[in-house]
Parts: structure tokens; sequence; C-alpha cells
């Protein structure tokens, strides 16, 4: 079994610059080939007001909350404190393979530092593993979605094969193209993005 961890964040610097505001949790049994969520939590601190509200006057409009139905609001009112939210997921994924899709951003920006501090074992990153697998298939012309093959492949040359990887989004369409978790339903958060992460690596695996 492995855990897989996504964030949804105030912006793309990290720790301390940034805040972890909603977190999933979801758990891909390698076995069964089940995938499920099984934590999920906005997070609350002390000064998250005026952290998002300086950081909207100063960058403009915080990303995930234009792109889903996340608010500050929301968070606020129903939101756990950060010091709880860490714990509880500490706890969870004690003793535990866990990764993400973009492990440099979700761990090494957020999650080993302050204020999580998470102590696991970090398995591998989806994309990694993603972006190989989907360029071979793009260049022996196995996407389904042809169009979408055909976006990947201009945005491999304009950007360089080392450093274009694949949104996870694209991922899970190439890979995924019966689309079992029902896309249209997806409200991108935290929650969602696990899960739809967990069937890209049930996929790749």
């Amino acid at each position: 079994m492995v855990l897989i961890i996504d964030t949804e964040t105030s912006g793309l610097k990290g720790y301390p610059k940034d805040r972890v505001l909603e977190i999933g949790i979801a758990e891909y049994d390698e076995r069964t080939g089940e995938v499920r969520g099984v934590y999920s939590s906005m997070v609350t601190y002390p000064d998250l007001k005026e952290h998002c509200e300086e950081k909207e006057r100063t960058e403009g409009p915080i990303w995930i909350f234009k792109h889903s139905d996340l608010s500050l609001e929301k968070i606020l009112a129903e939101g756990k404190d950060v010091s709880v939210v860490s714990e509880e997921v500490r706890s969870i994924v004690l003793n535990h393979r866990v990764t993400a899709y973009n492990v440099e951003f979700d761990f090494f920006k957020f999650l080993l530092d302050e204020p999580w501090n998470l102590d696991c074992i970090i398995a591998y990153d989806i994309m990694d593993l993603a972006t190989d697998r989907i360029y071979d298939l793009a260049d022996d012309g196995l996407i389904k979605d042809k169009e979408l093959q055909r976006r990947l492949l201009r945005e491999r040359e304009a950007f360089g094969q080392e450093d274009k990887w694949i949104r996870s989004i694209d991922a899970y369409r190439a890979l995924c193209p019966e689309d079992p978790m029902k896309l249209e339903k997806m409200r991108h958060r935290a929650m969602d993005d696990a899960v739809m992460e967990g069937w890209i690596l049930r996929t790749l695996e």
C-alpha cells in the first residue's frame, strides 16, 4: 500500500512564504488495485486572513481560489488549525510509504518543513514515472486521445524533453481514457487530485 498526498497552497515558493491551505490523502492498494480517499482537511493559521490578503495585494489572485470552489471564507469557517492537521497527517503516514505528483513541490517545499515535519518514506515521484511513460506512448502513437497526444509532443518540442513535465490532469487523460473517477465531477480540490493521482499510479503499475 502507498499513500498519495496532494496539497493546495497559497503560492508556489514554499514555506515560509506560502502556506498549505488544504491537504488530501488517498490510498492505493497494490494487491487489490483499490484507490480510495482516506483523509482531507482545509488548514487554518492564526494569521491566515492577513497572509492571503497580503499575497493577493502583492502577487494577484491566489490560483486555487480562482480555479476551484475553495475560498478563504470557507477555510476560515470550516478548516482546522495547522497544529491539529499536521498531527493527524503525521499519524496517518507513520510507517507507510508515501508519494505525490511532484514530490519536490509537496514535500520539499512544504511537508518536510515546519510546521508539518513529516517523517515518512518517500517511495518515488508519480510525476517522474508518468512523464517517462506518457512520452513513450506518445512517441509510439498509442495515446487514445490524438489531440492530447499531439499537444504533449508539441509542448515537449517547445520546452525540451528534460524541462517539460506532464501535468497530472493530462497524465490521467492519457493513461485512464475510461475515466474511472468521472472527471466532470472533480472540483480541483486536494482530495480529488490525490485520488486522481492514485488512478495514475494504478495504471502505471
